[in-house]
């Protein structure tokens, strides 16, 4: 049986060992430049806290790094003595916070947990294993004859070890003379000595003692008597190995080698493939069968299956065959993956007590070689067997894989449809909150286009709902199950307050005015009237207390007051609807005649006014009307007749569409009644007694009946039949009282 040691260490990424018996893998060392070894190195700690409930503590054993030091691991005869009694008891009664010390690491950090550290300590050689504080002296477990134990042990009494310094010889020293292991003594006193030395020249918290390399550390562990060759593909490595090994079994230098072929060293041996396959879920058996590997951070499962067995003989034996080479692979594969903690493994069911013997014998025999602690139990009536194993190092897995970063170590990753789903319940839950106006929704490209084509009306219902705007935009570089959400706050629209009359200045003259000689009258402010309706277009007829009386020269009759008349009125064709400044009164009797002509079909247009000027005034704000002359009367409305038609009693049209509600004849909003400065401006259609009495000089009282004129003119009382209106019977005008 051959056995050879290869070291690859070409790359200074990476640095590997393995061991073949037979061309089969059996031992495998793995150390990569992100995750070196940290077992085996001594540091100066400072305690952090101490844990009651776990009964340990926390200490800081580097810049960035903790160390868990459970009661168990305290060495009270090289701890500081802080009471009298030296019992176990409490750990707050031997350690407290900001308390320094020296420790050495155990076990390797993994996953969360960090590394465990211990007081008791250990210093390994060739031969032996030095342990100061402790006392006792000891034969490896390993070896196995009892004639070696013996002889071992007195060679152990003889070295004569100093006082508080417990030995143990290593499974290399079977068949080692006395003067091999006196050597191996003295060069660890020397180091134990420097580690002191080292420890009080270092700073606290720090690094005191590195363990040596990966080769020279393996090559002082696994380098037995049975090893026949020694190949080494780098000439640094090689150096340092061959002066190891000539220091510490000189017979053995001849067996070191430098390899210099082309070829990969691990692919000459053909050990890639074999390699590959611890890191593999599913390991195939020889007879067809396999077994499946599933971990968790403290127990691992293994399935043991037959599913490409023989399908010939008897089923029992074919279960006992399967089991039997799962057993040896399994030991074998907890070995090369440095799997720790509880083990529980679940073979083919065998219904014959015997078979189940002989598998637990099988199992045991295949966890000799394994240098951790373990315990195997017997197969229960589940068909399941249970490993305890100590965790010595990091599994192989964490030296060149990492967690899935999708399916973060489960397996498996979500599809599209829930992908997508979820990402849209948590832009509906985050609507809730109505504290923005957009969002841009990152998803995978897959997930967007998903959405896009499948949830668009949700999307939209959304947006209507809330009152947003969702964008779906791909992103690459996100995850099946990861989504990005930015938003964006609600774009503020200012209002302009609202206008209210009499507390705003007048707006200023816009630029189309300024170059007009036109003179500004004065806005004066009055309370803005209600919201315009439907007011009849009815004749109006002037209001007013003094120009209500015609002057004598209005008076004339015959052919010179006929002649006037129809002056005026082409005046009033002309120069527009208004009168002109200095216009005589009205005469009572041409507003009969008017209304009798209109009774007749003839047009007549309104009285005669100068045009009114354009004036820029507030919203809801009139401004007030021009003074009609220099004595300050106010103009009277404009008044329109429509056409009438002969034959068909359709004289009284305009009061009917009064009465009717006819909008075509409503006057504009635009449109202002002129008074002087003493009096306010009228909206067309409202009688300024009606609309404000003070603003005629006194309280306004109605005279006589309800009915009359005001009827016809809209202002109150019945509605007067237009029939009844002719030249020789006005419509009476509406008087009032005078203060």
């Amino acid at each position: 049986m051959s056995k050879i040691m290869l070291v690859n260490v070409t790359h200074v990424e990476e640095s590997r060992v393995a061991i073949l018996e037979n061309g089969i893998l059996e031992q495998y060392e793995i150390e990569t430049i992100n995750r070196t070894n940290i077992k085996g190195n001594i540091h100066n700690a400072v305690v952090e806290n101490i844990h009651p409930a776990l009964d340990a503590a926390f200490l800081r054993i580097s810049g960035d790094m903790k160390g868990f030091l459970p009661m168990d691991e305290i060495n009270f005869k090289l701890l500081p003595q802080r009471t009298d009694s030296r019992a176990k008891g409490r750990i707050g009664q031997h350690l407290h916070p900001g308390q320094k010390l020296m420790v050495q690491v155990v076990r390797e950090p993994f996953a969360a947990k960090p590394p465990t550290v211990t007081t008791y300590f250990s210093l390994p050689g060739r031969y032996l294993v030095l342990m100061p504080g402790a006392d006792s002296a000891g034969i490896s477990r390993k070896i196995q004859d009892d004639e070696q134990r013996e002889r071992l042990k007195k060679m152990v009494e003889e070295l004569s070890p100093p006082e508080g310094f417990g030995l143990i010889v290593r499974t290399a020293g079977v068949g080692q003379s006395k003067a091999e292991l006196q050597r191996d003594l003295r060069y660890l006193l020397r180091l134990w000595d420097s580690i002191q030395k080292a420890s009080r020249a270092t700073e606290f918290p720090g690094l005191v003692y590195r363990e040596r390399d990966l080769v020279i550390r393996t090559m002082r562990d696994y380098f037995t008597q049975d090893i026949d060759e020694v190949w080494i593909d780098s000439q640094d490595t090689y150096d340092r190995a061959l002066e190891f090994v000539s220091d510490v079994m000189p017979q053995k230098a001849k067996i070191i080698k430098l390899y210099n072929g082309d070829r990969p060293l691990f692919s000459k041996f053909n050990l890639e493939e074999q390699i590959e396959s611890i890191y593999m879920r599913r390991v195939p058996l020889k007879s067809g069968g396999e077994i499946v590997i599933d971990g968790t951070e403290a127990l691992t499962a293994i399935d043991v299956n037959s599913r490409g067995a023989g399908r010939q003989g008897d089923a029992e034996e074919g279960a006992t065959q399967t089991n039997f080479e799962a057993a040896e692979e399994i030991a074998r594969q907890l070995r090369l993956r440095d799997l720790g903690g509880i083990v529980v493994i679940d073979f083919i069911d065998m219904m014959a007590a015997r078979n189940q013997k002989k598998i637990e014998k099988a199992m045991r025999d295949a966890m000799k070689p394994d240098r951790a602690k373990y315990d195997v139990t017997r197969i229960s009536k589940l068909g399941l067997l249970e490993i305890s194993r100590q965790r010595i190092k990091a599994e192989k897995m964490g030296a060149s894989y990492t967690t899935c970063p999708v399916c973060e170590g489960y397996g498996l990753i979500k599809n599209v449809e829930p992908a997508g789903l979820a990402a849209l319940r948590k832009l509906q839950a985050r609507c809730l909150r109505n504290d923005f106006g957009k969002v841009h929704m990152r998803v995978p490209p897959e997930i967007a286009h998903w959405i896009l084509n499948h949830k668009r009306e949700d999307l939209s219902g959304l947006e209507r709902r809330h009152a947003i705007r969702v964008l779906v935009e791909p992103k690459g570089s996100l995850l099946r199950h990861e989504s990005e959400f930015e938003f964006f706050p609600r774009e503020k629209v200012e209002v302009p307050p609202a206008l209210v009359a009499g507390d705003r200045p007048s707006p200023p003259t816009p630029p189309d005015l300024v170059d007009m000689e036109i003179p500004q009258t004065p806005v004066t402010a009055i309370a803005a009237p209600p919201a315009p309706q439907a007011v009849p277009a009815v004749v109006r007829e002037p209001v007013g207390t003094e120009s209500a009386a015609p002057e004598p020269g209005d008076r004339d009759e015959g052919e010179a007051g006929a002649e006037r008349r129809a002056r005026r009125r082409r005046r009033g064709r002309r120069g527009g609807r208004g009168r002109g400044a200095g216009a005589p009164p009205i005469d009572p009797a041409e507003t009969a005649a008017s209304s009798a002509a209109s009774a007749e079909g003839h047009e007549t247009d309104a009285l005669d006014a100068d045009p009114v000027e354009p004036v820029e005034a507030p919203l809801g704000v009139l401004p007030p009307p021009r003074a009609a002359s220099g004595e300050g009367d106010p103009l009277p409305p404009r008044r329109r007749r429509r056409r009438g038609r002969r034959g068909r009693g359709r004289g009284g049209a305009s009061v009917e569409g009064a009465a009717n509600g006819d909008v075509a004849n409503q006057p504009s909003a635009d449109a202002i009644l002129p008074a002087s400065d003493d009096e306010p401006a009228v909206p067309r259609g409202v009688v300024a007694h009606e609309l404000m009495p003070a603003a005629t000089g006194g309280r306004a009282r109605r005279r006589g009946h309800r009915g009359g004129r005001a009827r016809h003119l809209g202002l109150g009382g019945e509605p007067v039949d237009p029939q009844l209106i002719s030249p020789q019977n006005p419509v009476p005008r509406p008087r009032f009282d005078e203060d």
